[in-house]
């Protein structure tokens, strides 16, 4: 069966699902189409062949070349719709279903709804409308055997977007965290911008896109974990029990996805920005304004922080206090089985279909 893989470009959270989706299904023949995925997180290229594009007479093209019928899309809904019209089964899979408004663009024709489960979850109910939907574990790769020491891993996920490459993120933490840090061996890790500004701006510090195991194999090993709060990454670190500093949120989805951290991971400390400009209750004034809209303040508040001496030094102050204080462990209940089983189920279901 030929299959047709696509994942939003923004982070590598839908990449990373999309990963450990198709190296769960290795049976199966896949082409991938739309945003550009960043291939270095796979150990193989999986994928026969690629279109990079969203052109749809270019998709479509390439579509039928194949005789293409299905597809799995992670969190990119234009063209999940645009899959459904033209005749194809999709499958699509939303990892963040506690953050729609009807503001947004939601494919509720598609064939499979997959909604990822998340602490004490409930129906949005801007989803109640979406045909066959089916609640998923969170979607997450195979255990982890092999540990490597790695030091302190600073992990960038989700700083490249539709808005911007995170130049003034990284910028604002990296001048923070080096500051603080001792002197010790440092990674980071993160998507192509990430590679090119650590290049750039600390061309001594070693940094790269592992592979989705390596990636996993290298935080298992650190002696601290400093990450930017992607939820895929939250999930997939939880249970490693290792001290683990979230990042304030650069983008909408992330000031969700740290009140999940908190709750699941067993040794965390969270960080905020101190800054009312983007705290919890100002974001609450867009709950229903498109995502776009928000993700844009967010990027255009963090680029003016990025210039406020001022904030910066009270900003390395308060990470600095943070970091003194002793991490507390937290037991939580935490999901079981993994989101993937269930997708390869839905897969094989449609497969018996044909």
């Amino acid at each position: 069966m030929k299959i047709l893989a696509c994942a939003v470009g923004f982070g590598l959270g839908p990449s990373g699902k999309l990963c450990s989706i198709v190296n769960y299904n290795k049976q199966y023949e896949w082409y991938a189409c739309g945003d550009k995925l960043d291939l270095s997180i796979y150990k193989k290229n999986p994928f026969k062949d690629t279109c990079w594009s969203k052109n749809k007479k270019v998709l479509r093209d390439f579509i039928k070349k194949y005789a293409i019928k299905y597809a799995i899309d992670v969190l990119d809904p234009d063209l999940a719709i645009f899959l459904k019209s033209i005749g194809m089964k999709v499958i699509y899979v939303d990892s963040l279903p506690f953050m729609w408004t009807n503001a947004d663009v939601i494919p509720y024709d598609v064939d499979y709804y997959c909604v990822q489960k998340y602490p004490n979850y409930t129906i949005n109910p801007e989803l109640k409308p979406a045909k066959n939907l089916v609640w998923v574990d969170p979607i997450t790769i195979e255990g982890v055997s092999k540990q490597i020491k790695s030091g302190i891993v600073i992990n960038f996920g989700g700083l490249h977007s539709p808005f911007g490459d995170g130049k003034e993120y990284f910028e604002i933490i990296m001048e923070t965290l080096l500051s603080i840090l001792p002197n010790s061996d440092i990674h980071i890790t993160g998507g192509q911008n990430v590679i090119k500004l650590t290049k750039k701006l600390y061309p001594e510090i070693l940094c790269d896109t592992y592979s989705h195991e390596n990636f996993l194999e290298l935080i298992s090993g650190s002696e601290l974990f400093i990450t930017s709060p992607g939820l895929t990454t939250i999930y997939e670190t939880c249970s490693m029990n290792i001290k683990t500093i979230i990042l304030p949120p650069q983008n909408l989805s992330q000031f969700y996805n740290i009140v999940i951290a908190e709750k699941i991971c067993k040794n965390v400390k969270v960080l905020e920005w101190n800054y009312k400009n983007l705290s919890a209750e100002v974001l609450e004034n867009f709950k229903d304004r498109p995502e776009k809209e928000t993700v844009k303040y967010i990027y255009d508040q963090i680029s003016r922080l990025s210039k406020d001496e001022k904030h910066k030094k009270e900003f390395v102050k308060y990470v600095s206090d943070k970091l003194k204080n002793d991490f507390i462990v937290n037991e939580t209940e935490y999901f079981k089985n993994n989101g993937v089983t269930k997708i390869s189920e839905i897969l094989y279901k449609i497969k018996e279909e044909i």
